[in-house]
């Protein structure tokens, strides 16, 4: 911790208008917390300096080839995690370059910066190489003004980081590492698909917003429904913000930067704040998760899973469709009346792929009430009866019984994943190689039931 750190600290953490109300000793306890949570999630300047000598180098490569870049994201603006193990780099192209030619373009100078090279793909690709111990990601991007209409979604990145190497001081540093580790602890740091969460950019403005992590978990544990935070004063009119936290993008009036975290991510995060308010604790940073008896926590319960092998594919694709499988196999479970407690999805990003469900039973009955037309309905209440004839009457309206296609759960599921019904596009072919698990076969994902049991 660098000298005037622990003044810093002390001041925002233990001011008097501060929630945590603690004696002289607490006081001393909790700033020694805070400097061991520093000490381990700061890089130190060394590792910093060689990051930026990575993407130095890289860069003037860049510009002998007549190409502006840039280094951006937590390693520019000093509020990387440590270990740093990611650099990324902005390479502009003229606006009316053509998305072909630029996707060219940039695999052709991954090869000649890179001596191996990854491609990967967002709304266009991107590659990905590795140097001296650094992952180096260059991401192609038409250059913008601020306020110019963006031609991809990437676009306004180097204008995110300009707008924050002007505002962020060092002081905010130390609070945006505080809050990207507490975030990390409870599985909510990062804007992905396997996670949705809060982005770097998104930590950095609410640390800028409200001054200190202090301060924003104050503000965070009072948050209601649709808060929504807007520094620059745009006034933009929210209504077309779905998302559960509105942080308008201080560079682009018409964006949510907290459009990825999802209401799991921010009911957990505002608990979180209120927990840590009422008791600071180092756990909160980087807390050890308790050992779950996974047959105890399992005994009783209806737990189906299907498991397929891993597509090739990126993470965030993979993480996407199992996302919206489990979502298809949700709702054709509770249209035929297997009523579904909790889904869950997972991958080890390597082999495997699993969907999981919770029922309230995994069996129905043989038959299923079918609901007929009204007495005063003459023509259509014959026409029901000829066609039901185990039918009954209840006050004016005819019923009947009717054999149910499918009365195990795991039955329905298998018929569902061999007609494709609830398989998006990459898990086609995988879906028919799935194994369906039920019982106390489910605990052989191990990993998975961990996570779908732990508490948060």
């Amino acid at each position: 911790m660098c000298q005037g750190d622990e003044r810093y600290i002390l001041a925002f953490f233990l001011s008097s208008s501060s929630s945590i109300r603690l004696n002289s000793k607490q006081k001393y306890k909790l700033l020694m917390q805070l400097e061991e949570v520093i000490k381990k999630i700061e890089p130190s300047e060394k590792e910093i300096e060689k990051a930026r000598a990575v993407a130095k180098k890289i860069i003037e490569k860049l510009n002998k080839e007549n190409y502006e870049a840039v280094l951006v994201g937590s390693v520019a603006r000093g509020t990387a995690l440590k270990p740093i193990k990611d650099i990324d780099i902005f390479v502009f192209f003229p606006s009316n370059m053509p998305k072909e030619m630029l996707d060219k373009k940039i695999k052709d100078l991954g090869k000649k910066v890179f001596k191996k090279t990854e491609t990967h793909y967002a709304e266009h690709p991107y590659v990905k190489g590795k140097v001296k111990g650094f992952y180096v990601e260059l991401v192609p991007c038409y250059k913008i003004k601020p306020g110019q209409k963006i031609k991809s979604a990437v676009d306004r990145t180097p204008l995110h980081n300009e707008y924050l190497m002007e505002r962020l001081k060092e002081k905010h540093k130390r609070e945006v590492l505080l809050l990207k580790q507490f975030l990390k602890n409870i599985n909510c740091y990062g804007a992905d698909q396997k996670t949705h969460g809060f982005s770097g950019y998104l930590c950095e403005l609410l640390i800028l917003h409200y001054g200190s992590f202090e301060e924003l978990l104050k503000n965070a544990a009072r948050w209601e429904r649709k808060t929504v935070i807007d520094i620059e004063g745009h006034g933009k009119n929210t209504r077309s913000f779905i998302e559960p936290l509105i942080v308008i993008d201080p560079v682009d009036p018409e964006r949510n930067v907290a459009s990825a975290v999802d209401r799991t991510s921010l009911s957990k995060f505002i608990w979180a704040c209120r927990s840590y308010l009422e008791n600071p604790s180092e756990e909160q940073f980087f807390g050890k998760h308790e050992k779950i008896d996974l047959k105890k926590k399992a005994q009783g319960r209806k737990l189906i899973s299907i498991s397929m092998p891993y597509p090739d594919v990126v993470p965030e694709i993979a993480w996407s469709q199992l996302e919206k499988m489990a979502k298809m196999l949700k709702e054709q479970l509770r249209d035929n009346e297997f009523e579904v407690y909790r889904s869950f999805y997972w991958t080890d990003e390597k082999k495997e792929s699993v969907i999981l469900m919770e029922l309230l039973s995994d069996e129905l009955s043989s038959v299923v009430k079918h609901k007929g037309p009204e007495i005063w309905d003459e023509k259509n209440t014959k026409a029901f009866i000829e066609k039901n004839p185990d039918f009954w009457f209840y006050r004016s309206r005819v019923y009947a019984w009717r054999k149910r296609r499918f009365v195990k759960a795991e039955e329905f599921i298998r018929q569902l994943l061999k007609e494709g019904i609830v398989v998006p596009s990459h898990y086609q072919k995988l879906a028919k190689k799935a194994k369906i698990r039920t019982g106390k076969d489910v605990l052989k994902h191990k990993e998975m039931m961990e996570l779908y049991f732990r508490k948060g």
